[in-house]
């Protein structure tokens, strides 16, 4: 095992590990607790932290010797770790390379961290991919991670520059593209007809759609409601058209 022990609050590779948590990439995310990190592919693991060599030691020595493990003080993991109770293991993590499946979910700015980690829990129970627009929240967050209930290991995740554009070059590889949107000529869902290669866009908890990005889809589809509620929940709307999807 390569272990290495820091004890102090003040050491610098402290404040690199916390500034990856707060500003995580695919590259390099972080994880915290344990049924989440024991339960990761070893080949995605950066490095390990924690607190506990002892409690840990069966998953420590099963990494392979490349992986650094870090034995820190209490003050030192909670130096890094956002949970709000006190965590024994942590590590940083890189997206594995995964195929983009032919059923796909588009977020259109969805920016709550606990909307988008539902969507990507969902639409990997089903198989389908997560595009998100520049403004949704970030799926390598914290907040993200835990509302997936650990989908981002397997699920096809993907951050585009632009949602527009995106839609438009699915629509050239012969994807049929949904908006969900209420508009004249939308369908309900159980009208739609779709192919193999389909995908469907889900708008802002707050603005809803882009009026571009409605325009780049192939048709609007609406969910029908019996009572007058403005909207759905996002991940709720996502889910529904996921089921119908599938």
């Amino acid at each position: 095992m390569n272990l290495r022990e820091i004890t102090s609050v003040n050491n610098p590779y402290l404040k690199e590990i916390a500034k990856v948590r707060k500003t995580p990439t695919e590259e390099r995310f972080f994880i915290e607790g344990t049924k989440f990190v024991e339960e990761l592919p070893h080949e995605c693991i950066l490095e390990v932290f924690t607190t506990d060599g002892e409690k840990h030691r069966p998953f420590l020595e099963s990494l392979p010797p490349t992986v650094t493990v870090y034995l820190l003080s209490k003050p030192a993991m909670g130096k890094i770790c956002a949970a709000v109770s006190e965590q024994t293991i942590a590590c940083t993590v890189r997206r594995l390379p995964t195929e983009r499946p032919q059923k796909l979910v588009l977020l259109d700015g969805v920016q709550d961290p606990g909307n988008v980690g539902t969507i990507i829990r969902t639409a990997y129970a089903f198989g389908f991919g997560v595009i998100l627009s520049p403004g949704c929240a970030n799926p390598w967050s914290a907040k993200t991670l835990m509302s997936t209930a650990g989908a981002f290991r397997s699920c096809y995740i993907e951050q585009c520059e632009d949602l527009k554009t995106f839609t438009e070059a699915l629509r050239t590889e012969g994807f049929t593209v949904f908006a969900t949107a209420l508009d004249p000529t939308a369908l309900p869902p159980e009208e739609i007809q779709f192919g193999e290669k389909r995908a469907v866009i889900i708008g802002s908890e707050g603005r809803g759609m882009s009026p571009e990005v409605i325009r780049a889809a192939n048709q609007t589809v609406f969910i029908p409601m019996e009572n007058p509620i403005n909207s759905l929940n996002a991940a709720v709307a996502a889910s529904i058209m996921i089921y119908t999807l599938r």
